[in-house]
C-alpha cells in the first residue's frame, strides 16, 4: 500500500470518472435474480444497456490513466512499472476468479477474466503507444494517429467475427476456439460453453482500442486542460461525437454486441464515454484552484468543492474495489448460518423490501460497504498502486 503519489499533472476529474463507474458497476443487481430490473441487466444478445457499458468505459478510464503514466519519455523504471501492471492484474484476476468459483482447484481455475482482460489490454495499448513514438521519433503523441489505430484494431477484429465461423452460428464468438486450444476446456469461461462473452486472449487484445481512444482523450487533457478548457471541451467532444458516429455507421455492417465486442459497440461506447468524462471535467477540474480563463471561475463555489470526494475514493483504489466486491458476494453466498446463506437470510429476514426493492438495497449495501473501504485509506491517503 502506498501513501498518495505527487499531485503533478493531476486532474480530479480522471479520478471521479473512474470511481463514478465502479460505484455504478457496484450498484447493479448483486444477487443476479432481479429479472425485473431489465433496465440494469446486460442485454441479452445484442444491443447495449447501462450494464453493457461499465466495462468498456472503465477500459476507456484505464486509457485516460495511462497517458499521465507515459507522459514524459519512457524509462527503465516505467518499463518495470508496466510489466508490474500486468502481471499483478493477471495475478490478481486468477485469485478472484478461484474465490467462489472453483475454490483454487487449478484444474478447474478460468484463466480469462475481467481483470487479466484489464491487464492485457492496457499493456497492448501501451506497446502501441511507445512504438508509435519510436517510429515517428518523437517523445510527443500523435493523437489523431492513435485514434486511427484503435479503430483500425476495432475493425479487423470485426472482419475476424465476419469471416470466421463456429456453432451455433451467430450466437458465438469464433475466436474461442484460441482460448480452448492455449489454454483448454476447463479454463476458459464456463468451461467453454458461453463463448460469446468478451473474455478471452483475443477480445483482450482487441480491447485495447478502448484503452487508446482513453489515451488520446487523455492526451488532449493533458496538453489544454488545465490552461484552455474550451479547447479541451472541442477536442474531447469531437473525438467522442467522431466515435459514436462511427459506431452508428459500424451498426449498419454489424449490430452492437458486447459479447461479441463487435466494432458497433466497441464504437458507440467509446463515444458515450468520452461524453460523459466531458462532463465530469466540467464539474471537477474547470475553474479548480483558480486555473484557466475568468469565465470558466464558477467552479469555485463553495458547494461544489467536495461532491466527487466519494468518487475519487472509488476511482484511486479501484483494484480493492474489484476485490473487495467479490470478497463480499461470494463470501455472503457461500458462508452459511445455520441452513442458509448470508445472501438468503438478508433478502428473506433482514431487509424489508418486496421485489425488486430487495435487491436493489442489497445492492446499495455491497456499495456502502466497499465504499466504508476505500472512504477510510483515502481519508488516510493510502492506495494500492499498480
Amino acid at each position: 500500500m502506498d501513501e498518495a503519489a505527487p499531485r503533478r499533472g493531476r486532474f480530479a476529474s480522471v479520478d471521479t470518472f473512474r470511481g463514478a463507474v465502479l460505484a455504478l458497476m457496484l450498484f447493479t443487481p448483486a444477487t443476479g435474480t432481479a429479472d425485473s430490473l431489465g433496465w440494469l441487466r446486460h442485454a441479452e444478445w445484442d444491443g447495449l444497456t447501462a450494464s453493457d457499458w461499465l466495462f468498456p468505459t472503465f477500459l476507456v478510464t484505464s486509457g485516460l490513466s495511462l497517458s499521465f503514466l507515459l507522459r514524459d519519455p519512457p524509462t527503465a523504471a516505467t518499463y518495470r512499472r508496466l510489466i508490474r501492471r500486468l502481471l499483478l492484474l493477471v495475478a490478481a484476476g486468477l485469485v478472484y476468479n478461484a474465490y467462489g468459483d472453483s475454490w483454487f482447484d487449478v484444474s478447474e481455475l478460468r484463466f480469462t477474466g475481467v481483470l487479466q482482460m484489464i491487464g492485457i489490454a492496457g499493456a497492448c495499448a501501451a506497446v502501441i503507444v511507445l512504438v508509435s513514438r519510436a517510429v515517428s521519433r518523437s517523445d510527443g503523441d500523435a493523437v489523431w494517429w492513435i485514434v486511427g489505430v484503435a479503430t483500425a484494431i476495432a475493425v479487423l477484429y470485426g472482419v475476424g467475427l465476419e469471416l470466421l465461423s463456429c456453432e451455433p452460428a451467430g450466437r458465438c464468438s469464433p475466436y474461442l476456439a484460441v482460448d480452448t486450444g492455449l489454454l483448454g476446456d476447463s479454463h476458459v469461461y464456463r468451461g467453454g460453453q458461453a463463448g460469446w462473452d468478451p473474455e478471452g486472449i483475443m477480445a483482450s487484445v482487441a480491447s485495447a482500442s478502448l484503452v487508446l481512444y482513453g489515451y488520446a482523450a487523455g492526451v488532449l487533457v493533458r496538453r489544454y486542460g488545465r490552461s484552455d478548457p474550451a479547447a479541451t471541451l472541442a477536442n474531447v467532444g469531437a473525438l467522442a461525437a467522431l466515435c459514436f458516429v462511427g459506431g452508428l455507421i459500424a451498426s449498419q455492417w454489424m449490430p452492437s454486441n458486447k459479447r461479441l465486442l463487435t466494432p458497433a459497440f466497441v464504437l458507440l461506447a467509446a463515444g458515450t464515454a468520452l461524453a460523459v468524462f466531458c462532463v465530469i471535467y466540467l464539474l471537477a477540474d474547470v475553474g479548480r484552484n483558480g486555473e484557466g480563463d475568468e469565465r470558466w471561475q464558477w467552479r469555485q463555489r463553495r458547494a461544489w468543492r467536495h461532491w466527487n470526494w466519494p468518487f475519487i475514493a472509488f476511482g484511486r483504489n479501484a483494484l480493492i474495489v474489484f476485490l473487495a466486491e467479490r470478497f463480499l458476494l461470494q463470501t455472503a453466498r457461500h458462508v452459511r448460518i445455520g441452513d442458509r446463506s448470508i445472501q438468503e437470510r438478508l433478502l428473506e429476514d433482514i431487509l424489508p423490501f418486496g421485489e425488486p426493492g430487495v435487491h436493489l438495497a442489497y445492492t446499495a449495501l455491497l456499495l456502502l460497504a466497499v465504499f466504508a473501504v476505500v472512504g477510510h485509506l483515502h481519508r488516510h491517503r493510502l492506495y494500492l498502486a499498480l
